[in-house]
């Protein structure tokens, strides 16, 4: 299994990822713990953003000014936690997954980070969930 900090962006070198990551936002507490837990998934864990790439989410999604925003594959949560947490209060962040295990450990994360009532997880496939969005 690759190192947990290793370069999940193909595009990117090495001495680049080094450099984001050096003088980037790095993972508060929590986001360690989720991080930790998803680990013990196994190899599945790969699924879950880097946290280089969460710090991002939240970046954009805060620069952006969003107030609505899509996640398709949800997994155990650490990107939609990381998009709630650059939504405003009143913001939404509407999750799509099939696999009520995987989200029942972001939600548990969600709640402790306070922005649980931003999420609405579907489980369903993604197509349906969106087909049925006005």
């Amino acid at each position: 299994m690759p190192e947990p900090d290793a370069p999940k962006s193909f595009t990117l070198s090495p001495e680049v990822h080094e450099y984001m990551v050096a003088h980037g936002t790095p993972p508060d507490a929590l986001q360690r713990e989720l991080i930790e837990e998803t680990r013990t998934l196994g190899g599945i864990s790969m699924m879950q953003v880097a946290p280089e790439q969460g710090a991002f989410l939240t970046l954009f999604t805060r620069l952006l000014g969003v107030k609505r925003a899509v996640e398709v594959g949800t997994f155990t949560g650490y990107s939609a936690l990381c998009i709630a947490r650059g939504l405003p209060e009143d913001g939404r962040l509407l999750c799509c997954d099939v696999s009520e295990e995987w989200t029942a450990i972001g939600k548990r994360y969600w709640e402790k980070a306070g922005v649980a009532e931003r999420i609405e997880l579907v489980i369903a496939p993604a197509l349906e969930t969106l087909r049925a969005l006005p």
